[in-house]
């Protein structure tokens, strides 16, 4: 009897996986922390409004991810819906999908993975300097901080030698969009596994 729960379990897991991996599904999220993570002053809007921000990984109950829409907020404990996206809908979806790259290559310091978040933030919203977190309307705007600044400004000058991570974007209407490289496996693989689980249990039944 507990083998049959199980396996009755392994296909329901597999059916949700495929389903979740669908465009367009929702995926319910805690949002748990930031971690790792430096607080790091800054502005997005070009100086009109400047403060401290906690960059890094953000950290839900069953995935990774990195912001990139940080003119949203996030509570520690906030219960979320997300939509998955179609990644290559996601402006500058290469430069993202190797800025994650470079952060996984790396040895996944607070250091990296606040300058990767910066970095990210200046790929997806700057529009008035070249890529560079030392001037124009995404920037670090003090000396404490310039080393985060100094290492983001590496990650994005190397980013064509960093390989791309498979990431999945996803998108929430009132709060920070984010972009996971925790795998979610493919319709396919999900139902082959359900199929299989389902053959033993057949077995089992003889």
């Amino acid at each position: 009897m507990k083998t049959t729960k199980l396996l009755i379990c392994a296909v329901a897991v597999a059916a949700a996986f495929a389903a979740v991996n669908a465009q367009g599904q929702n995926i319910p999220a805690n949002f748990v922390d930031i971690s790792p993570s430096l607080a790091v002053t800054g502005t997005i809007d070009n100086g009109s409004f400047i403060q401290e921000y906690p960059s890094g990984v953000s950290h839900f109950t069953d995935f990774d991810a990195i912001c990139i829409e940080p003119s949203q907020t996030l509570s520690y404990g906030e219960a979320l819906v997300y939509q998955v996206q179609d990644p290559s809908s996601l402006g500058n979806y290469d430069k993202i999908s190797r800025l994650v790259g470079g952060y996984l290559a790396s040895s996944q310091s607070a250091a990296d993975a606040a300058a990767v978040q910066w970095a990210i933030w200046e790929t997806t919203n700057e529009t008035l300097s070249s890529p560079s977190l030392l001037d124009g309307n995404v920037r670090i705007s003090t000396p404490i901080s310039q080393s985060t600044a100094a290492l983001a400004n590496q990650y994005l000058a190397n980013i064509y030698t960093y390989t791309p991570a498979a990431i999945t974007y996803l998108a929430n209407p009132t709060r920070q969009d984010v972009v996971t490289w925790n795998v979610i496996p493919e319709p396919g693989t999900a139902g082959l596994a359900a199929l299989s689980a389902l053959m033993m249990l057949r077995r089992r039944r003889r």
